[in-house]
């Protein structure tokens, strides 16, 4: 009875070091991570497991900050019919003799 007794503590000991470990590797991969980011102030994506940055809007649009018109980039035609002009170039003609 003493060695069955030993035995059943044994494996209860195993089942909770084996519990232990797994908590302690959930917690480490899966749960510290969030927390991280989550405290940084960003947010976290859970289906690809990263964590995001805000990225501001009139830095991607450069727009004045409060502004409600559409951004202007420098060399960028600014109507219809220069954005026409400078497309309607016509195709560069060949000098080189033709070969039969």
């Amino acid at each position: 009875m003493n060695r069955f007794v030993n035995r059943i503590e044994l494996i209860f000991l195993a089942i909770f070091g084996l519990a232990i470990i797994g908590i302690v590797a959930y917690q480490t991969l899966w749960v510290a991570p969030v927390q991280k980011c989550e405290s940084a102030g960003n947010w976290w994506e859970p289906i690809s497991r990263t964590c995001g940055h805000v990225i501001y809007l009139p830095d991607i649009t450069h727009r004045p900050i409060g502004s409600k018109t559409p951004p202007r980039y420098p060399g960028l035609p600014q109507s219809r019919d220069q954005a026409a002009a400078a497309t309607s170039v016509p195709a560069p003609v060949s000098t080189a003799p033709i070969r039969r």
